[in-house]
């Protein structure tokens, strides 16, 4: 597509205007290889150049086997975006004792802006994908070894007492999940249920205590007469159970992202134990601000201090979801019986690829199941304060798993622990059947990244992400917020000409749109107006008044007449009244 090749044009012009690096001969490298190779060099290839650059930075050089789609030099360095890298790595291909962060947040802007946009997957990538799930199922592994002792005895100190404190069974709160099912019924048709199944009954679920709005008609007395208007639901066996539906959401170009689509009544039930067991980990204080669910900035905060303290490691892990195998969940509740009954009856047991093929799982659930999150959370919460207690040579207790577990931190599959053990931490995660992404993962060097911010040296370098093309007409609402969205981060990153191309897309579309104000909350976060509407300058503003009580300007209340700067041309469709009649 045109325009995006002159998006990354314009992101190369003005990351060279701040750091004053040449940009001609990218420019044309750009060009000619998006004409040969399509887009995939800009939402594939730039991505994997980003990559190697990182793991530069990481071990302080020019990585061995770095870019190797694009012309070098002797020392490493890449002739593309050479006068960037020239400001963060010498003569000899080694990392500069004063690198350029500017340089390093604008190589990272240009690489990465495209990696994003959503688009499907090509079939081949599709059909990979599903080659993929597969394998992945059939590589688990059951953990064995000194690392699976000392799991198993450190998961009876944390979880002992913080699942068996009380009778969950009596906190429970069934509801249903916003997403997909299986049996591709949603809305309020959820709550008829058709199926039901015998394992969750065995456990204690049962339709008449879970599945009912009342208990009328189910305490019959001797002249009760049966309701025969009410269809239960069928009691379904374990052979006869539905697979969950693997389906492929589109994630970045070159690869999607895989979800299990989970059936009606399991989605029910994952929903009640994930509620209260969510609840129990964030208020524990053996996990309470160490195994976090809703807020990343934690995580993000610590990321961005040990990028320049070098204290704490960010660690990746790929197919962490499909990857956690049931042998290691039962390992881990196997303190608690009862808990343990409720979460295995509430898990799938096969699963049907797109392909139609249906597999038995092997792993403990993928995606889309709502006890996937918070369990393998624990899980590699476990594994790390196991290890970390293993390789010091010392004994599990609860005193020395209470020291261990504070610098551990744990969100989904981004985890923080001390860099020293990062080596051995990792080598055991493997060990238990996990794969680290080696390529994602950072301990040596400056370079930190975790939950979406990306650091270097104490800086953000945290890039803006396109993600979705440029709107083609003005019905496509989703585009137009998404791509207003974009223009206002980049503005406020300072790419400027980026900004105004994908404004001039917009308002070709809406004609000019007025300018909204940004909340900046604790120097960190920029909450956007609910209105469409540039955050800098535009021709079209709001009206205002000088407050005298605040002693500033605020805009005037109960008023949608607007003042315009300079000539305006309106476009098609569109009002000189701003608010809810601007469109």
């Amino acid at each position: 597509m045109k325009s995006l090749v002159e998006l990354h044009v314009a992101l190369l012009l003005d990351g060279g205007g701040k750091c004053g690096a040449a940009t001609s001969r990218d420019v044309k490298t750009l060009r000619g290889r998006v004409e040969r190779e399509g887009d995939s060099f800009l939402t594939i290839t730039l991505p994997a150049f980003c990559k190697d650059f990182e793991r530069s930075l990481d071990q302080k050089k020019v990585a061995p086997g770095s870019f190797l789609s694009f012309k070098k030099e002797a020392s490493g360095i890449p002739s593309f975006l050479k006068g960037f890298l020239r400001l963060v790595f010498d003569s000899q291909g080694l990392l500069l004792d004063k690198p350029n962060v500017d340089c390093i947040r604008a190589v990272r802007q240009i690489c990465l802006f495209s990696k994003k946009v959503l688009r499907p997957c090509s079939p081949e990538r599709m059909e990979a994908a599903t080659e993929r799930f597969a394998q992945c199922d059939n590589e688990i592994i059951d953990p064995v070894g000194q690392v699976r002792r000392y799991f198993k005895r450190v998961s009876t100190i944390l979880w002992s007492t913080l699942l068996e404190g009380e009778d969950f069974r009596s906190h429970l709160t069934p509801r249903h999940g916003p997403g997909a099912t299986q049996e591709r019924i949603s809305g309020n048709q959820k709550w008829v249920f058709r199926r039901w199944h015998r394992r969750l009954t065995g456990v204690g679920f049962t339709y008449s205590k879970f599945g009912r709005g009342s208990f009328t008609g189910v305490l019959q007395c001797k002249h009760h007469v049966p309701d025969t208007s009410e269809v239960w639901p069928d009691l379904v066996e374990p052979e006869n159970e539905e697979p969950v539906r693997v389906v492929f959401v589109p994630k970045t170009l070159k690869t999607p992202r895989v979800i299990a689509v989970e059936p009606v009544v399991m989605q029910f039930a994952q929903q009640a134990l994930s509620r209260w067991l969510i609840g129990r980990l964030e208020s524990c204080p053996l996990t309470a601000g160490h195994v976090n669910f809703r807020d990343q900035t934690v995580n993000q905060h610590l990321a961005l201090d040990s990028s320049s303290t070098g204290h704490l490691a960010t660690v990746d892990l790929s197919e962490a979801s499909d990857r956690v195998s049931l042998a290691l969940v039962s390992d881990m509740l196997d303190s608690v019986p009862v808990f343990r009954d409720w979460v295995l009856a509430c898990r799938s047991l096969r699963a049907q690829t797109p392909t139609g093929e249906v597999i038995r799982l092997k792993k403990f659930a993928s995606m889309g199941s709502a006890l996937c999150f918070p369990v393998e959370s624990m899980v590699f919460f476990t594994i790390i304060i196991a290890s970390r207690i293993l390789r010091s040579g010392r004994f599990p207790t609860r005193r020395l798993v209470q020291s261990m577990a504070r610098d551990v931190y744990v969100f989904g599959d981004d985890l923080l622990f001390p860099s020293d053990e990062a080596p051995a931490i990792c080598d055991d995660l493997e060990a238990l059947g996990l794969k680290v992404n080696r390529h994602k993962s950072f301990w040596t060097g400056q370079f930190r990244e975790s939950c979406g911010a990306d650091a270097f040296a104490g800086e953000l370098v945290t890039p803006v992400y396109l993600r979705q093309d440029l709107p083609a007409d003005r019905t496509d609402a989703s585009q137009i917020l998404s791509c207003t969205a974009t223009a206002n981060q980049l503005s406020q990153a300072g790419y400027a000409s980026a900004s105004a191309l994908i404004r001039k897309s917009v308002e070709r579309r809406l004609g000019p749109l007025p300018q909204v104000p940004s909340i900046s909350v604790k120097g960190s976060r920029v909450l956007e107006s609910a209105a469409i509407g540039w955050t800098n300058d535009s021709i079209v503003v709001p009206r205002r008044r000088w407050n005298k009580a605040l002693q500033r300007s605020i805009p005037l209340l109960g008023s949608h007449v607007t003042e315009v700067r300079g000539p305006l041309r309106w476009g098609p469709g569109t009002s000189k009244v701003l608010g809810t009649d601007r469109v």
